[in-house]
């Protein structure tokens, strides 16, 4: 500002000031929460059959708000039944944890079912989203999950539909693999994809000798995992090419910005992106 404008200010009143511009721009991040019973219920008025809930604790403050907009809801019947779920931080001034689950329709675009906004990822937010989510999409056959290895999600998963099969992305297992096996991860990562990825249990058991004779920690480490819930040969329903997070990964990354905007602007950019998207997929 000094060598700009040749003004003296502390950091403090420079980062002051900048904060004072970014609410002008975006709002008061105090009065976007306090707002969002109105803007769900003229989502419901301008959205009918659409499915939105907030929840607060008894003094009133905000824990969760669920959005699964009715063109989704009719669309998750035309779509592959494999559902993929990812969480990502909030980066506002009160934080959070944007909650995404999506599929892909049978031309392989991705149609993002619901989101939501919680205060904090741990087993009670996710078993209140899953609930949210079952009141608003029901239960498919064949249907399956999809996700990293989140404990909430596991717990929340196996609470709501335990009788749906809960796949493990492979990216993220083989970074768990490639953190706790470091030594030997250049010579695994072919083989560990192709293992993966095979159709039959013959390629996959030539492919878990690969890996056992160069660690067999790691074959024990994948045991415990349980095969059916990342090997496509062993999988009775994830058969399909959706074996990985990415799908949530791609809107995440479209969004990454938005997750600095206060709760209001954030919920309605993503409503029009949904929107957007229907029209040109």
């Amino acid at each position: 500002m000094n060598k700009q404008y040749g003004l003296q200010m502390t950091y403090m009143q420079a980062w002051r000031s900048k904060e004072y511009a970014v609410q002008l721009l975006r709002g008061n991040p105090s009065e976007s929460y306090e707002n969002l019973l109105s803007y769900f219920y003229m989502m419901v008025l301008t959205n009918p059959m659409s499915v939105v809930s907030l929840k607060k604790t008894e003094e009133d403050r905000f824990m969760y708000a669920f959005v699964a907009l009715y063109p989704s809801i009719k669309g998750w019947q035309y779509c592959k039944p494999v559902v993929v779920v990812d969480g990502n931080f909030i980066k506002s001034t009160y934080r959070g944890t944007l909650l995404i689950t999506s599929i892909q329709d049978p031309a392989g675009s991705i149609l993002p079912l619901a989101y939501a906004i919680i205060y904090s990822e741990n087993n009670a937010s996710w078993e209140w989203f899953f609930a949210r989510f079952k009141d608003a999409f029901g239960e498919r056959e064949g249907i399956c999950i999809v996700s990293d290895r989140h404990g909430g999600i596991e717990n929340a998963a196996a609470t709501l539909y335990p009788q749906v099969p809960h796949c493990v992305c492979i990216w993220h297992l083989w970074n768990n693999v490639n953190e706790n096996y470091k030594k030997n991860h250049l010579q695994l990562n072919d083989i560990f994809f192709a293992m993966a990825k095979a159709y039959t249990v013959e390629k996959f058991d030539y492919h878990m000798a690969e890996v056992e004779r160069i660690d067999k920690r790691i074959k024990d480490y994948l045991i415990n995992v349980g095969y059916e819930r990342w090997s496509r040969a062993h999988s009775a329903i994830n058969k399909t090419l959706t074996m990985t997070s990415n799908i949530a990964k791609s809107i995440n990354a479209v969004l990454k910005a938005v997750r600095e905007l206060p709760v209001l602007p954030m919920l309605e950019y993503i409503r029009k992106l949904i929107g957007r998207w229907n029209v040109t997929n």
